[in-house]
């Protein structure tokens, strides 16, 4: 728990003091772009010389004054870069937020830079940066999204980088990727709302009902929800390697009692 704050006068930097830590969190917003991230944005340093119930009195550039229970101030000096790395990217010179990083050559700045480039949508940025703190899932998750064909479907996938996901669905079904939307929800095991959104726009409701089916077999588990077993209902899915894929990749073959639910294979 903080019990002092100060914003500095120019950038989106915080300062507090917590038990006996002062505390500088470098870019606050990372807490909703990467919550793994935040740790690696913070600077610490003991504060148990500043006695009790020390105030932070102001925060003015790269130097925070601290006032003692006795009347005392205490001035602290932080590393001035993260200020200069807000000032790049406040005006997109993402070049030059790179050089600093790699001139400072701290993992600090790097994290910083990587949240940064996520709220901004610099994916090529954010690539570079998470390398460099070696992220490499995220990496490869980055790529992964520059590869998808659509634009929307890129934008979605970056809003959901980022944690929203009610934002990235909203834009994928104004888009009118009906199934890629039902995948996110399969994909973060929502399976009430896969299926809200499957019978709703009358699509795929066979293919989450499958992957549905699969989860519970890999769990050991039955079927409890009602309304799965309603719409489970005379259909019988088969997961099953196809002789047409490379092994490791299978397929999901319907075989469907239902003439409302046509026979599909979906392969993954």
């Amino acid at each position: 728990m903080a019990h002092t704050l100060a914003w500095n006068d120019t950038s989106n930097i915080l300062c507090g003091l917590q038990d006996t830590r002062f505390t500088v969190w470098y870019y606050p917003n990372t807490v909703y772009v990467d919550k793994d991230l935040l740790p690696k944005t913070l600077y610490e340093k003991d504060a148990s010389e500043f006695s009790k119930n020390p105030q932070i009195v102001r925060f003015v550039g790269n130097q925070a004054t601290i006032r003692r229970a006795d009347g005392s101030l205490i001035h602290l000096n932080i590393s001035p870069y993260p200020a200069i790395l807000h000032e790049y990217v406040s005006s997109s010179k993402w070049e030059d937020a790179v050089r600093l990083c790699r001139f400072v050559k701290d993992q600090t700045m790097w994290a910083c830079l990587a949240a940064m480039a996520v709220a901004n949508k610099d994916m090529t940025t954010a690539e570079i940066a998470y390398a460099s703190i070696g992220d490499i899932d995220k990496v490869q998750y980055i790529n992964s999204i520059k590869e998808l064909p659509s634009k929307e479907s890129r934008m979605a996938h970056i809003l959901l980088f980022s944690g929203n996901i009610q934002d990235a669905e909203m834009l994928l079904l104004q888009a009118g990727l009906i199934y890629q939307a039902i995948q996110v929800n399969i994909n973060l095991y929502n399976w009430d709302r896969a299926l809200e959104l499957a019978v709703k726009h009358k699509t795929h409701v066979d293919t989450v009902l499958g992957y549905r089916q699969k989860f519970l077999e890999d769990f050991g588990k039955k079927e409890t929800s009602k309304r799965f077993l309603q719409y489970a209902e005379g259909v019988s899915i088969l997961w099953k390697l196809s002789p047409t894929f490379s092994k490791g990749q299978a397929c999901l073959s319907h075989q469907v009692s239902s003439p409302a639910l046509p026979a599909v294979s979906l392969c993954l």
